[in-house]
């Protein structure tokens, strides 16, 4: 009994080597986080997009670990392989656009020596030892191999955090608020209230923002095969995405890549024949009246990212890639939530003037219920149309 009382009494007060050991534990925590850092943020994008669908799965098949599969399996897997097959259309059409050279030129510009390669295999083992040519571009197709492996494996372990996350989540959280945090600790409000952010920013924007490049490269694709007069559109795919990141201007968004469009078949219009400037008129009635609507009254409305400022959200996800690379479209918009809602939230407790501080009169009002038909989800001001 001494020696259990003993260990008792050590663990309620851990002393100065426990936190040492848990220091050490949380910096090597912190180090796997960093090496990792953009995969673990697109696993977090990946399991606010997923959890809204995986819980109305689950409330049909019953089982968390079921539903999260299927989820994951036949509905986001795809969507990512198609996003990524069309961002690679657009890349290349950006590329091209910039002065890239054709497929064909390219090949041809590789440092293979290919109207000399010997065909007897002995002589083919020799080159590929002795010629430093071949040596080089065998060890860069080793790298791009490579590299695609370790990109596959990164994305299969960004999908089994978001596994592991739509399963034990909840538990998790739970857990965290019952043993660390407390049930009604400041801790968990603010917590809370940033799992709402981000649910808003990735599944409402984001998925906003991917539904319009989508809608908008069907429409520009469309357009290019029944178009008169062989007016088209160039680079669609590449305008498409343009549109998608647009979206995110406040009141002119899309509107301005529609007015360049539309600058661009009036130029071929005239080129061609004056009477088809029609075209690009009807194009941007279209767009404007029937397009545009659609977003706002089905696809915005359906997604429901209205809880922060579009101008924060804008700044977010043009920020976001500008400062941490690739993974930035991420990245920014889950830094814009914790920021907000820290100042939003915590920062006005701190000064002592909100709930929490030594303003009594501020905690009475505070107490009292929100008048009704208030949205008490906008932390960040009006949301303009666009």
């Amino acid at each position: 009994m001494d020696h259990e009382s003993t260990v008792r009494d050590s663990l309620r007060d851990p002393g100065v080597a426990w936190w040492l050991v848990g220091i050490a534990v949380l910096g090597v925590l912190a180090w796997v986080g960093v090496s990792y850092l953009g995969w673990l943020v697109f696993g977090l994008f990946t399991y606010y997009v997923a959890r809204p669908i995986a819980r109305r799965v689950q409330s049909r098949v019953g089982s968390p670990t079921l539903a999260a599969g299927i989820t994951l399996a036949f509905i986001i897997v795809p969507i990512v392989l198609f996003i990524a097959a069309f961002l690679s259309v657009a890349v290349g059409q950006a590329l091209q656009l910039l002065g890239g050279q054709p497929a064909q030129q390219l090949l041809a510009r590789l440092p293979l020596p290919t109207q000399t390669l010997p065909t007897d295999p002995v002589q083919v083992a020799v080159v590929l030892v002795q010629d430093p040519t071949v040596s080089t571009a065998l060890g860069q197709f080793g790298v791009a191999v490579g590299a695609a492996g370790a990109t596959l494996f990164n994305v299969f372990l960004a999908l089994i955090f978001a596994f592991f996350l739509l399963t034990s989540g909840d538990a998790l959280a739970d857990w965290f608020r019952a043993n660390v945090l407390g049930a009604d600790s400041l801790a968990v409000e603010y917590l809370r209230r940033v799992d709402d952010g981000l649910t808003s920013v990735y599944f409402g924007y984001t998925l906003t923002i991917f539904v319009v490049i989508v809608l908008a490269a069907i429409i520009y694709t469309v357009f290019n095969a029944v178009a008169p007069g062989d007016l088209t559109i160039p680079q669609a795919v590449l305008l498409a995405v343009v549109t998608g990141i647009f979206t995110l201007i406040p009141l002119l968004g899309r509107s301005i890549v529609y007015a360049f469009i539309v600058a661009l078949l009036a130029v071929q219009a005239l080129a061609v024949d004056a009477t088809l400037l029609w075209v690009p008129v009807a194009f941007f009635a279209v767009m404007v009246l029937v397009f545009d609507n659609v977003i706002r009254t089905y696809v915005r409305p359906y997604l429901s990212g209205k809880a922060y400022h579009m101008a924060l959200v804008m700044f977010a996800y043009l920020l976001g890639p500008a400062l941490f690379g690739w993974y930035g479209i991420f990245m920014g918009p889950l830094v814009m939530v914790v920021t907000v809602e820290f100042i939003t939230d915590i920062l006005p407790r701190l000064s002592g003037v909100a709930p929490g501080g030594a303003d009594e009169t501020a905690v009475e009002e505070a107490a009292e219920p929100p008048v009704e038909g208030t949205d008490t989800a906008d932390r960040g001001g009006e949301t303009p149309s666009d």
